[in-house]
């Protein structure tokens, strides 16, 4: 009987915490932004105009069953021409359910002046959320059926920036034109972004890189994202950074030759869990790479 109870207990929470997430979702964002910003916005990868690509992962509540997972990939080839392609793959998972996303796009860059660029990005892609809630117990009727869905969307960026010296881009990665439908158990909503950061000399050897980030959810209050990192001998970077629901964040990255490596690990002060085995911090770990080099910006 006891077992009974608490596996009803633990069944309770974690359709609550099902639920929340297929009501909230909100939009992915990462405290390792200022590294993923063309998965934010197409047109930046511009900024890169021989091409790169980027991984990354975001580890939460360590130690616990069905804790959130999510996993981002963004690559880019350059056309010539201030001309790029990219593609986009994005998985995130809760429990049973499953979001993931694919899409791609094409961006353009025209110059402004010896050092100062505009650009623009168009494309799109699919959808697809799956909630395999019957897993949790067959016999449970809460739990007794599936949810699945699948959507096209376009993407659309634009942004302004200075070589080396500071970016500015709002962008609508997913774009759905259709209206929700109150049949449907999940319905995708549009994401949208203001992303901005610079890069301040000190000395040669001494530089800041501030960045912020702004993601809003159709139907759901903005998020803010605020970091800086500061890098020696323009390698090596340490910062930190804040959001608008509490978390503060350490951040670290390293650039050699062609290649990035970051980690972050986030936190919040005032929560804390009762188990000693599992953690509710968040850890991320991310890989760039960069044709003709890795710059810190």
């Amino acid at each position: 009987m006891k077992n009974t109870t608490i596996k009803s207990y633990l069944s309770a929470i974690v359709f609550l915490l099902l639920t929340v997430s297929v009501q909230a979702q909100h939009g992915l964002s990462y405290n390792q932004f200022g590294q993923i910003r063309n998965a934010f916005n197409g047109s930046l990868s511009i900024m890169d105009p021989d091409g790169g690509a980027t991984m990354l992962g975001r580890l939460q509540w360590i130690g616990m069953d069905g804790a959130p997972r999510a996993y981002w990939a963004s690559g880019h080839l350059g056309l010539g021409g201030l001309v790029t392609m990219g593609v986009d793959l994005k998985h995130a998972s809760l429990g049973a359910s499953r979001d993931q996303e694919m899409s791609a796009y094409l961006a353009s860059g025209i110059r402004l002046s010896e050092d100062e660029y505009l650009a623009l990005s168009l494309g799109g892609g699919l959808l697809h959320y799956n909630g395999k809630f019957s897993q949790l117990d067959p016999l449970d009727p809460s739990f007794r059926e599936d949810t699945r869905r699948t959507q096209g969307m376009m993407n659309i960026g634009t942004s302004y920036f200075r070589e080396n010296k500071f970016y500015f881009g709002v962008s609508i990665p997913r774009l759905i034109l259709s209206k929700p439908d109150p049949n449907q158990d999940y319905n995708f909503r549009r994401v949208y972004y203001i992303t901005a950061g610079a890069l301040l000399r000190v000395d040669d050897a001494f530089h800041i890189r501030p960045s912020f980030i702004v993601s809003h959810m159709a139907d759901m209050p903005a998020r803010y994202d605020v970091n800086a990192l500061a890098f020696f001998a323009q390698k090596f970077g340490l910062g930190l950074g804040v959001q608008n629901q509490g978390d503060l964040s350490g951040l670290m990255q390293f650039n050699i030759g062609s290649f990035g490596i970051g980690y972050s690990y986030q936190f919040n002060t005032s929560s804390s869990t009762s188990n000693k085995h599992i953690s509710n911090n968040t850890h991320e770990i991310g890989l760039r790479y960069r044709v003709g080099g890795m710059k810190m910006l």
